[in-house]
């Protein structure tokens, strides 16, 4: 009896774990959304701005930017798979200052690359190179 009860809440332990580590990816189309032509600007905050790109393919990467407003101190910005999926494209990212100006720009390369906002950074905003 004891080792049945012990099977049965590893079996749940490792469940909860599984379940915690995959995130339901949120469809670009439900996003805060703004359309010009061949473009889209999305607009990512809260649970959005921990997706960004991930899990997206190619088509759904064109003619798509993201921005990411009021950003919190202290965040970085990585391909790498958070639960969403990786992010399959190197993507291009600009960093803007509260004024709007541009601060820097860098290149995260696909599932394994990270950027870190410069100091001062307000928004970024994220698209393929």
């Amino acid at each position: 009896m004891i080792k049945k009860s012990f099977l049965f809440l590893l079996f749940g332990f490792i469940s909860g774990i599984l379940y915690s580590s995959i995130k339901e990816r949120i469809k670009f189309e439900n996003w805060p959304c703004m359309k010009f032509k061949n473009i889209r600007i999305l607009i990512a905050e809260g649970e959005l701005s921990n997706q960004g790109f991930a899990g997206s393919d190619l088509n759904e990467m064109k003619n798509t930017i993201i921005i990411f407003p009021n950003l919190p101190k202290d965040v970085i910005f990585t391909n790498i798979d958070q639960g969403f999926g990786p992010v399959k494209e190197d993507i291009k990212i600009y960093y803007l200052d509260k004024n709007f100006k541009i601060i820097n720009f860098d290149i995260i390369k696909k599932e394994k690359g990270i950027s870190i906002p410069p100091k001062n950074t307000y928004i970024a905003v994220e698209g393929l190179p």
